[in-house]
């Protein structure tokens, strides 16, 4: 098999789930309660108290975005408010235990494994299929078949396209394709799901790596009747390692001489950076949020690693299949299309014949959507597993041009279903699942607030409009409880999972999810980009200006004013400390999008390893 730059990860171990702990859970629920009542006395005092009449069109526009930000805070306490991981059962042998038989013959189960690629190398797909080839079970007699789903037609009709067919045969698996990529990734499953049989199927990508207890692990879940999917942990181990600050300062200078080499060393006293650059380690996602909604049977499937039930998408792509067919009917009747049975019959044909049924939503987020269509299910009410443990291992972004494509899509499948099918109003949601889903969505329009925070203090340095009219030390009185309250709920409640990453590129993203809004509201028809799983063409400028912007009017903006504040008066001098530290904060931040944007992950691993002389 072909090396890859992955291969040198293979050592690399998967994460293991945080154990729940009462006590720590009780800490979270406190502290997440005092921080939504000192939250609410921050904001009520802000509104009452300390807006800039003289100002308002700055100190409302910040008031208003700290209002929204708070409304964000409940609904992270309430996503987060208790665990709840479902009881593991031993892995199901005969169709009986997980679903009822009403008079049918009773036989092995049977599980379909489906591999979705369209345009990913051939080899890095073999690993795939090998590693799914050694998927064990412990019951001989379950069958287990394999599909490549290849949206990319390379079935050996194009010369000049990889033959997957062909290694298929080689691997002795099934080869399915198309003649067209209608419905994207949802209707490469549909196609899959159209040509095979299994009671339950696994959905994996090109660069999904099952590990071999993965079945084993999973299809226990499923005893339980009114359970349609289960998620397990996804886990990039190819993220990108630490680098010796010093190391990396040397290779982008181009810096030969020992002795300096040295001396930069000592003065960056060994610090390390660019682990997990491109911020794609999930476990926050999945580890805390994910797992936690359990609680509400709110956790969603995530595409690649889920394990699904047969029945329960087929049975809810019919029922919606069935809906969409009567209401287009009632439309025709109400347009009188439809005035005599023989065009009522014919009406009826064309409807039939141009209605499809979708077992997956053909959507750019067809994961969440879906996800959302199954628990709104009014009959069935069907639930949802977060598995807590890793069982598969995927590739991450590995330039910045891929990690765009990536996140673009996130925002903008989740932004379009937040306006055309906001999970507030889906009907046969139960309420906590509504807020469950729609903490989802509305998470990617905080770019408009966390602009205004950005730009905020660049504001004050360059007109000394204060936002805030009131005496300092009133402001600490209220924020600073809010504050520490706030720390105290989120370390009580990602206890032992690393937030750094996660909060920074929450703020990072802000120009990417606010190019998705547009996108979205302009409607503009959303692609499925697919991200690409070999190193793309680098454009750092292009998606890296906005920070870059920020940050150069923030250091300007500080550099003008250190004067005038040295000779101030004393409100002057505080407020600009305060909105200077805010500033560097936000430059902070934003400094690692930049890093990620020119971060070259070869050249950095070849001075990784390169030790500075020491003497």
């Amino acid at each position: 098999m072909k090396e890859f730059y992955f291969n040198k990860f293979e050592h690399r171990k998967p994460y293991e789930p945080v154990k729940d702990n009462p006590y720590r859970t009780l800490v979270f629920q406190v502290a997440g309660v005092l921080t939504v009542i000192t939250g609410f006395v921050y904001i009520s005092w802000r509104w009452a108290y300390s807006l800039n009449y003289d100002a308002l069109w700055f100190s409302l526009t910040l008031v208003i975005a700290e209002t929204i930000s708070f409304i964000s805070i409940f609904f992270y306490i309430f996503d987060m408010w208790k665990s709840k991981d479902a009881e593991k059962s031993a892995a199901p042998h005969y169709l009986s235990e997980i679903e009822k038989l009403e008079g049918d013959w009773d036989r092995p189960l049977k599980v379909d494994v489906f591999i979705a690629t369209i345009n990913e190398e051939l080899e890095l797909l073999r690993y795939t299929v090998k590693d799914t080839k050694a998927l064990q079970y412990p019951y001989d007699d379950v069958e287990i078949n394999i599909y490549i789903l290849d949206d990319g037609r390379r079935d050996g009709r194009d010369p000049a396209k990889e033959n997957v067919k062909k290694m298929c045969e080689e691997e002795g698996i099934h080869y399915l394709t198309r003649e067209n990529n209608f419905g994207f990734k949802a209707g490469n499953l549909k196609n899959g799901l159209a040509h095979s049989s299994g009671d339950l199927f696994v959905i994996l990508d090109a660069d999904t790596r099952p590990f071999p207890g993965f079945l084993e692990n999973t299809l226990g879940y499923f005893r339980k009747q009114k359970v349609a999917w289960v998620q397990t942990c996804q886990w990039f181990y190819d993220t990108t390692e630490a680098v010796p600050l010093s190391n990396y300062i040397i290779q982008a200078t181009g810096i030969t001489s020992d002795k300096l080499k040295r001396a930069i060393s000592y003065l960056t006293f060994n610090l390390k950076t660019g682990e997990d650059i491109y911020g794609s380690d999930p476990r926050q996602f999945y580890q805390v949020i994910q797992r936690k909604r359990n609680n509400h049977n709110a956790s969603f499937c995530c595409g690649a690693g889920s394990v699904h039930r047969r029945e329960a998408v087929m049975g809810a792509a019919v029922e919606s299949f069935a809906g969409v067919l009567k209401r287009k009917m009632a439309r025709a009747v109400e347009s009188k299309r439809i005035s005599d049975p023989i065009s009522s019959k014919a009406e009826r044909k064309i409807m039939f014949r141009n209605t499809k049924v979708a077992p997956f939503m053909f959507h750019a987020s067809e994961d969440l959507y879906t996800s959302m269509v199954l628990h709104s299910h009014e009959n069935q009410k069907w639930e949802s597993v977060m598995h807590p443990y890793v069982e598969s291992k995927l590739l991450s972004p590995q330039d910045i041009d891929s990690f765009v494509k990536q996140r673009s899509r996130y925002a903008e499948g989740s932004i379009d279903i937040a306006i055309h099918d906001n999970p507030l109003f889906k009907k046969g949601l139960t309420w906590r699942q509504r807020i469950c889903y729609f903490n989802s969505v509305w998470s990617y329009f905080s770019c408009i607030w966390t602009m205004i925070f950005l730009f905020s203090p660049i504001l004050f340095f360059f007109t000394h409009i204060m936002p805030v009219s009131c005496r300092t030390v009133d402001f600490f009185i209220f924020f600073l409880p809010f504050f520490i309250m706030i720390k105290i709920t989120e370390i009580a409640g990602s206890w032992g999972v690393s937030q750094k990453r996660g909060k920074q590129y929450h703020i990072c993203l802000f120009w990417l999810n606010f190019l998705a809004l547009i996108r979205v509201i302009s409607g503009k028809k959303i692609k499925f980009n697919v991200t690409p799983k070999s190193k793309q063409k680098a454009h750092p400028f292009r998606y890296a200006w906005p920070h870059i912007t920020i940050i150069s009017l923030t250091l300007i903006g500080l550099l003008v004013n250190i004067i005038p504040a040295a000779a101030g008066k004393p409100d002057f001098v505080l407020a600009t400390v305060v909105n200077g530290l805010w500033a560097l904060q936000n430059c902070y931040i934003l400094a690692v999008f930049v890093r990620a944007a020119y971060w070259n992950t070869e050249q950095i691993a070849s001075v990784a390893a390169e030790p500075v002389t020491q003497s």
